[in-house]
């Protein structure tokens, strides 16, 4: 379609370019890092349990495609991308959707699919390994065979009228930084002539630097970030990072817009707190929290203004947080993570909210046990116009002095905000505090949104004497 064609009669954009235009151009299903595993012969499956409902999902919301972002199997072998095909084509055979109309595939390789485990498999089935690896085959052929399409490492795919850049994850080569570079992309973006008053979405596995989640990990090495500066009406998502979709620092926009796509198989937390999953600090008293029972994706909604990105917890069928409204065709600054922290409204407690103490020994990953005092608090909900919290600031103050603060998640923070019920805690050793803390230490908890903005305290005062 050339550019001439895109703006006249057969052009959603063109016949819909009002501002707050109603119709959409295209509906597109979200997902990431499925992480498919085959065992016991082809006859066991995992992770399957949480992407075929997604899947289900997007067909009944009319999605024209699904894009998902890297990582369809754990271990990279052809019998777990069998499997995903085979998903797939239950849901969608022959490219349709159940009504009938055409569905689009966007998938592309992430480093699980083409290197990062080609060799090692950790703990992967012995029957699964037999099957092989998917870069040592013939990657176009095996493609062919799983999607009836050509397979390319990189490639343009038009689905009605809006085209994707698809950046497969690459071998890890020298030519590839090992993996966080996709070789050849400059070239490739610089013929193919986008126009700049509309938008084009890019995909990749890898995180884009200095980007989405700015303490997060799996960045690649910034190449990628440097050339998608040069395309403001890009909008590019990644995967990888099984980020958590309610945290605002999973949207970035700057010179464009970068978009971290959560894991339909299972999440994974920003590092420093206390019940983190990831990043845990090596003094830490309390378990990991539960990271199993967190399958998220997002739904987006292009209109010919704007697009519309739906964040979901699938294991509940509940939105996760309030629609991010990106404007087209470039940034206008509104987005920003500066501006949107400066202007973001932090959360609050109920005002009946209070917080209890408990002393309990306490068991970490390590097996360590510790005697702890135990703070327990509500959630801090989201109501009217305040957001769901993100985490908690949770104090020990003596003399007018923090002498140790934490910071916990709540126990449902990958779900929807209101079946995120069960009481928050932050465990302190009693090491950490003094011997005299009955009537000495002061405890506040406040919460916190993505951005760290707190809301006001609740606390504990000591008992006098």
């Amino acid at each position: 379609m050339t550019r001439r064609e895109f703006l006249g009669g057969g052009s959603a954009f063109a016949v819909l370019g009002a501002q707050g235009a109603t119709e959409p151009v295209l509906r597109l299903g979200l997902l990431s890092d499925p992480h498919l595993v085959v065992k016991d012969g082809g006859t066991g499956r995992q992770n399957s349990h949480c992407l075929e409902p997604a899947l289900r999902y997007f067909d009944h919301r009319k999605a024209d495609a699904v894009l998902i972002a890297g990582d369809l199997t754990d271990f990279g072998t052809v019998s777990a991308l069998r499997h995903f095909a085979s998903i797939w084509k239950s849901v969608f055979p022959g490219n349709r959707r159940s009504d009938g109309e055409p569905m689009t595939p966007l998938f592309i390789f992430g480093d699980h699919d083409m290197g990062g485990y080609m060799h090692t498999y950790r703990w992967a089935p012995a029957d699964e390994v037999a099957s092989g690896a998917i870069p040592e085959q013939d990657v176009a052929a095996l493609w062919s065979e799983c999607f009836g399409e050509e397979w390319t490492p990189l490639q343009v795919k038009t689905v009605k009228g809006v085209r994707f850049v698809l950046a497969h994850h690459p071998r890890h080569t020298a030519e590839s930084d090992n993996g966080n570079s996709i070789p050849g992309l400059a070239d490739f973006l610089s013929v193919q002539a986008f126009d700049a008053d509309r938008p084009f979405f890019f995909v990749q596995h890898r995180i884009f630097k200095d980007t989405v989640l700015v303490d997060g990990c799996g960045w690649e090495n910034g190449k990628t970030t440097a050339i998608l500066r040069n395309h403001p009406n890009v909008i590019a998502f990644c995967g990888h990072g099984h980020c958590n979709a309610a945290d605002e620092l999973c949207l970035w926009q700057k010179e464009f817009t970068a978009i971290q796509i959560p894991s339909i198989n299972f999440c994974c937390t920003r590092p420093g707190r206390e019940n983190g999953y990831n990043g845990l600090d090596a003094s830490a008293i309390m378990p990991k929290g539960e990271i199993r029972k967190s399958w998220q994706g997002m739904f987006g909604t292009l209109y010919a203004d704007r697009f519309v990105v739906e964040r979901r917890d699938f294991l509940n069928g509940r939105p996760l947080g309030p629609d991010w409204t990106i404007p087209l065709p470039s940034p206008d600054g509104s987005l920003r993570t500066e501006i949107r922290a400066g202007t973001s409204v932090p959360p609050q407690f109920s005002p009946c909210a209070r917080i209890s103490l408990a002393e309990k020994t306490v068991v970490n990953e390590a097996g360590t046990a510790t005697d702890a005092v135990v703070v327990n608090f509500p959630v801090a909900h989201a109501r009217l116009s305040l957001p769901r919290v993100f985490d908690y600031a949770v104090a020990a103050i003596a003399d007018n002095r923090v002498i140790r603060e934490k910071f916990v998640f709540p126990h449902g923070q990958f779900w929807a905000d209101d079946r995120d019920t069960a009481s928050v805690t932050c465990a302190f050793a009693k090491s950490e505090l003094p011997a005299d803390w009955r009537t000495s230490v002061r405890f506040a908890v406040a919460p916190r949104d993505s951005f760290g903005k707190r809301g006001r305290e609740i606390e504990w005062r000591p008992v006098a004497g």
